[in-house]
């Protein structure tokens, strides 16, 4: 058995965890790859020189389909892979480090999979690269000063700019090589790598609905991002009037008002006032109980979700990458990525109106397309709970499906 070991370096003005690991690549530039063939000295692909130069056993190794290739979050290279023209199938990235850590129940990360199982100090992920990763692969962006009312358009710190301090950039990505295969070998001795059978379909599966995504009605997502800022702000600034409080998401503000309204405790915790309102004993001014149920309103978060729909949507309308394979290492099970979506809110009663009745989804849906807040807010009462009760909406089958 075979192995190539492959780890990318690139740049871009965009953030792989503000916009997710798709969009990251289609608005990255690949600078170097290094690579080694099992157990050979790794050698470096300098793409910012020429791209189109590719070492003659590298090719072959990319083109034979025995050879395993390993990469840490494997994702990120068979990505990167496919952008610089090599389309390689998922079966060939099962023996990935970080999914070997995470079935060893260790974090995903290379460093710390490095220092958890003891690798010698020149085999492990220099330290260095943070820094950088952060000198080269981010833009130089100036902000304008009164001496320089006109800044520079942002640029990247390169090899003219930094020839030292690229070469330890080098240096960098050949110990990340190093720390993966070393981390390979350990795993297959601990019985971690290969996965069993079993988990490895599971990957597979996993890699497969990443890819493909679901499609998303971006006007619709966008429309109820609008109505959910507007009725957030407008919760607050009714809240303030009411109260007095100058800020209304303060709660050492919000407390000490409550607190000469009756209110006992020491927290404003959901669950805390929710008791407190139920308890009769509890002698709250009429103030404090109705200024407690617009704040329990007026506290919900889960119209974020559409900003980081948003964020994360790919440009043919479909959300990616959102499932973490034994993402939750301790007891194996996916976790969430960005969206989080196993964590979407259930649908509620808004203003007498059952939000699992399909007719009334579709009834509320319709003041989203019109974006009429007005009619909403003047139908249900709340527009937020709305929003938050039509969260699952935003998934939309595509035509003919």
């Amino acid at each position: 058995m075979r192995f190539l070991y492959a780890d990318f370096e690139s740049r871009a003005a965009v953030d792989p965890f503000e916009v997710g690991l798709y969009n990251y690549i289609q608005a990255s530039e690949p600078l170097f790859l290094w690579w080694a063939l099992d157990n050979q000295t790794p050698r470096c692909w300098r793409l910012w020189e020429d791209p189109l130069v590719i070492d003659s056993e590298l090719m072959n190794a990319l083109l034979d389909p025995s050879v395993n290739i390993v990469a840490f979050n494997s994702a990120f290279e068979r990505y990167m892979f496919r952008k610089i023209g090599w389309d390689l199938p998922t079966s060939r990235f099962l023996w990935d480090p970080q999914v070997g850590g995470r079935y060893l129940s260790l974090p995903a990360s290379l460093s710390v999979q490095g220092e958890v199982l003891d690798l010698p100090h020149h085999l492990r992920k220099d330290k260095r690269g943070d820094a950088l990763i952060g000198l080269f692969c981010h833009p130089v962006v100036t902000k304008p000063t009164k001496k320089n009312p006109t800044p520079l358009a942002p640029y990247y710190n390169d090899w003219v700019s930094h020839p030292k301090e690229w070469q330890e950039f080098l240096d960098y990505g050949k110990s990340d090589i190093l720390a993966e295969r070393e981390l390979l070998r350990r795993m297959q001795v601990l019985g971690a790598m290969p996965l069993p059978p079993f988990e490895q379909r599971l990957w597979l599966f996993d890699q497969k609905v990443n890819d493909r995504g679901m499609p998303v009605d971006k006007p619709y997502v966008e429309k109820m991002y609008r109505m959910a800022l507007r009725a957030k702000a407008e919760a607050k600034a009714d809240f303030e009037a009411f109260t007095g409080v100058k800020n209304a998401n303060s709660p050492t503000q919000v407390k000490a008002w409550a607190k000469t309204q009756g209110y006992p405790l020491k927290t404003l915790k959901k669950d805390a006032v929710t008791s407190v309102l139920k308890d009769p004993v509890i002698k709250l001014t009429d103030a404090c109980r109705k200024a407690l149920e617009m704040r329990g309103e007026a506290a919900s978060t889960s119209y974020q979700k559409l900003g980081a729909i948003l964020a994360n949507i790919s440009p043919d309308g479909r959300l990616r990458n959102q499932f973490i394979f034994l993402g939750s290492s301790r007891c194996g099970r996916w976790s969430g990525n960005a969206v989080q979506l196993h964590n979407l809110a259930r649908p509620l009663v808004v203003g007498g109106y059952d939000f699992e009745d399909q007719k009334v989804v579709k009834e509320a849906r319709e003041f989203v397309y019109r974006e009429d807040f007005e009619g909403m807010k003047a139908k249900y009462g709340s527009v937020l709970l709305v929003i938050k009760s039509l969260i699952r909406t935003v998934f939309v089958a595509e035509v003919a499906q």
